[in-house]
C-alpha cells in the first residue's frame, strides 16, 4: 500500500481501521495486541516518509509488527494471523519481500541497522536502514555495543524509540529510569538548532565562547546519553500525533548520519481497557471485544503455576532459596515470589547473560538460585551457563 502523497486527514482514518482490524483479529485469533496498538501511528509515519520498497525496515523484537504487515499486501490475509499456515505473528522474510530479518528476540534491531548501513555504503546505494525499538529493549547490553559503533561510523540511519515506559512488565534499571525523565525535548531541540546557527555566523574571536555555551546545553539535553555515544537526537515526539512524527521522520531522513528519534506512546492506544496496563495485554488468547475478558474457560493450573506455588514453599522453608527473572516475572511464574520476598528474587531486565552470571555468584555464597528464563531466550546466556555455572559446579536450578 502507497501511503507517501495520504494527507494527514487520509493518514488518521487508516490508523484507526488498522486499530479495528487488529483488535478484530487479535480478540478471535489470539497475539500481541498492546504494543502493536501503540505503535500504529509510528509504523504509518515510517511507510509516508521512508520507502519500505528499498529502505530496510528493522522491527526489535517483532511483535508489534502487525501494522506494518497490513500496510505490505497482508490486509486479505491478516485473519489467518497466528493461525495453522496463516501468517507469522512476527516479521518473517519468506512470508514477504518488505519483512527485511526474522526477529523474536530482543534487542537486535540497532545491530541489524548497523551492518545495514555498512552495506548500504559498500553498494554506494541511496537507501537508509530505519529500526523500530521499544524502551524495554534499551536494557540489554547489545543495543549499546552497537550504539557505540554506529555513533562511531556515522553512518545514515534511523532509530524509532517507542518509549511506553513498559515493556513485557515494567522496565527496570537505570536506563528505564532515565528514559522516563525525559520531557524537555522540544524546548532543547529549538535551542540546539538556534546554538548552531549561531556558531555559523560569529566571528573567530567569539567562537570559543558560543561552543563552551553550545557544550553546557548537553547538561540539559534529555538525549545526551545517545549523543555522547554519537547519535543524533530528536525527542521526545508524540508517537501518536501524526504531523510531529512525520515533521521529526524528514528531519531524520536529511540529517546524512545516524539518528535516535525518541517517541512517547501509550500502550494499547484505542482500546480503553487495555491502555495503560502493563502486562495483561501485551499477549492475549481469544477474548470479548466488548468487556475485555476471556473467551475460554478456566482449566486446571499450567506448569508454571505449579512451579511459582512450589517454589514459594521452598522459599517460605528455607531463606537460601533466591531466584531471578529476566524481564518476564508473571511468564516465568516469578512474580509471585518476587511480591512475597523483595529482598531475595529479582528481575533484572532483558539481561540473560547477567541474570546467569550474578546468581552463579550467589550460588558460590552459599545460597540456592533459581533462575527463571524461557527456554528460547536462555540461548543468549549459554556461555555463562558453561563458563559460570557447569565449570564451577554451581548447585543453580534452571527453570
Amino acid at each position: 500500500m502507497d501511503i507517501h502523497n495520504y494527507t494527514i486527514a487520509e493518514l488518521e482514518t487508516l490508523c484507526e481501521k488498522i486499530r479495528q482490524k487488529i483488535l478484530e483479529t487479535v480478540s478471535k485469533n489470539g497475539g500481541h495486541l498492546s504494543s502493536t496498538l501503540g505503535s500504529v501511528e509510528l509504523i504509518v509515519a515510517m511507510h509516508h516518509v521512508f520507502d519500505v520498497r528499498k529502505d530496510p525496515f528493522i522491527f526489535d523484537v517483532s511483535h508489534q509488527a502487525y501494522a506494518h504487515k497490513l500496510l505490505t499486501d497482508r490486509w486479505e490475509k491478516f485473519d489467518t494471523l497466528r493461525q495453522f499456515g496463516g501468517i507469522s505473528g512476527y516479521t518473517k522474510p519468506s512470508e514477504s519481500p518488505y519483512d527485511y530479518f526474522v526477529a523474536g528476540h530482543s534487542s537486535t534491531s540497532i545491530s541489524l541497522a548497523t551492518g545495514a548501513a555498512k552495506a548500504i555504503k559498500l553498494k554506494q546505494e541511496d537507501r537508509i536502514p530505519v529500526a523500530l525499538i521499544g524502551d524495554g529493549s534499551m536494557t540489554a547490553g547489545m543495543v549499546y555495543e552497537a550504539m557505540n559503533e554506529l555513533g562511531d561510523i556515522k553512518l545514515p540511519s534511523v532509530i524509532i524509540l517507542n518509549d511506553n515506559e513498559m515493556s513485557i512488565a515494567r522496565p527496570i534499571g537505570a536506563i528505564s529510569n532515565y528514559l522516563s525523565q525525559v520531557m524537555a525535548g522540544n524546548i532543547y531541540q529549538k535551542i540546539k538548532q538556534q546554538t548552531k546557527q549561531m556558531l555559523e555566523h560569529l566571528p573567530e574571536g567569539a567562537t570559543y565562547i558560543a561552543k563552551r555555551f553550545d557544550e553546557s546545553m548537553k547538561l540539559i539535553t534529555p538525549g545526551i546519553l545517545f549523543e555522547e555515544l554519537g547519535l543524533e537526537y530528536i525527542g521526545p515526539v508524540n508517537g501518536h500525533d501524526l504531523p510531529s512524527l512525520i515533521e521529526a521522520f524528514t528531519l531524520a531522513k536529511k540529517m546524512g548520519r545516524p539518528v535516535i528519534i525518541h517517541t512517547q506512546t501509550v500502550k494499547g492506544k484505542g482500546y480503553k481497557i487495555a491502555e495503560g496496563c502493563y502486562e495483561h495485554w501485551h499477549g492475549v488468547s481469544k477474548f470479548d471485544l466488548n468487556t475485555g475478558k476471556p473467551v475460554s474457560k478456566g482449566g486446571p493450573k499450567n506448569a508454571t503455576k505449579m512451579f511459582s506455588e512450589a517454589l514459594l514453599e521452598l522459599a517460605q522453608q528455607d531463606e537460601r532459596v533466591v531466584g531471578v527473572t529476566a524481564a518476564m516475572p508473571s511468564g516465568t511464574g516469578i512474580k509471585l515470589l518476587m511480591e512475597a520476598f523483595p529482598d531475595r528474587f529479582w528481575d533484572v531486565a532483558i539481561a540473560e547473560q547477567h541474570a546467569v552470571t550474578s546468581m552463579c555468584a550467589m550460588a558460590k555464597e552459599g545460597f540456592k538460585p533459581f533462575i527463571a528464563i524461557y527456554s528460547t531466550f536462555l540461548q543468549r546466556a549459554y556461555y555463562q551457563v558453561i563458563h559460570d555455572a557447569c565449570i564451577m559446579a554451581l548447585p543453580v536450578v534452571f527453570a
